[in-house]
């Protein structure tokens, strides 16, 4: 199930029909099914390295503080002298993204790409391209 307060029109999720579970484009029929409670058939969809790779994440392969952890980032549009990065992480348990300033986190921890989306567009204004 995924928490209702934490989307926006466009964003990726999970939805269940019938037998098979799919990735769709949240639209406003999703919203009239969790305002009627049905939001069992939806889910959040987690961040894994094919999903960053979809979303333009490079890896770096220069990553060297954490031997058991890879480490992808998108540069953020943003004008101004300031490194803009959303970074994400792929240890062996649950991967999570966050914003970065000039090497400084800004964010909390995010682990759905519907949240991924989420921040990129609170940051840069434009929705983020996702190639699902």
């Amino acid at each position: 199930m995924i928490d209702a307060t934490t989307l926006r029109l466009g964003n990726y999720i999970l939805q269940k029909g019938g037998v098979r579970i799919l990735p769709v484009a949240l639209g406003l029929q999703h919203f009239d099914l969790l305002a009627r409670g049905m939001a069992k058939d939806l889910f959040p969809i987690a961040l894994n390295i094919e999903n960053l790779k979809k979303c333009g994440f490079l890896e770096n392969i220069k990553y060297y503080q954490h031997p058991e952890v890879r480490e992808f980032i998108l540069t953020l549009p943003v004008k101004g002298p300031s490194q803009n990065e959303i970074r994400a992480y792929v240890p062996a348990t649950t991967p999570y993204a966050r914003a970065m300033v000039n090497e400084l986190t800004i964010s909390n921890n995010i682990y759905h790409l519907h949240q991924l989306q989420n921040l990129y567009y609170a940051l840069t204004g434009a929705e983020l391209e996702v190639r699902l």
